[in-house]
């Protein structure tokens, strides 16, 4: 049977107070088999247009006008690391296991997820995935 997963982020407040959607999910990975459903959720993320990255194992998202990355596991369900860098992040990307952040001031952040290597090297508070 054909199954199709992807996943989805919010940015921003409640547009009103429906009890029927959670306050603090911010991203939902859906499946499409032949029925939809919400395979999980992942809560306190705020992450705008083109800042959500989605590996086989990890969910990476920046936070809206922040200079933080959350860095959730698929596999567990939960916030694995939350990564705090020197400028705001516009958008990032996933390049094999190379995370490509872009800044508010133009500048491209590389971060090698799998040895945890960034440049440049005074991004403090790298942690382990």
């Amino acid at each position: 049977m054909l199954t199709e997963e992807f996943v989805s982020a919010i940015c921003g407040p409640p547009l009103s107070s429906n009890t029927a959607i959670a306050k603090d999910v911010g991203i939902y990975c859906h499946t499409l088999s032949p029925t939809y459903s919400v395979k999980s959720t992942f809560k306190k993320s705020n992450v705008p247009v083109n800042c959500l990255a989605v590996s086989e194992t990890h969910v990476f998202a920046a936070q809206h006008e922040r200079a933080y990355v959350h860095v959730y596991s698929r596999v567990r369900g939960n916030q694995e690391a939350f990564v705090a860098f020197p400028e705001r992040i516009r958008c990032l990307t996933l390049v094999g296991d190379v995370l490509v952040l872009g800044t508010t001031e133009g500048r491209l952040m590389l971060w090698e997820v799998r040895f945890n290597i960034a440049v440049p090297s005074s991004i403090p508070q790298l942690t382990t995935l």
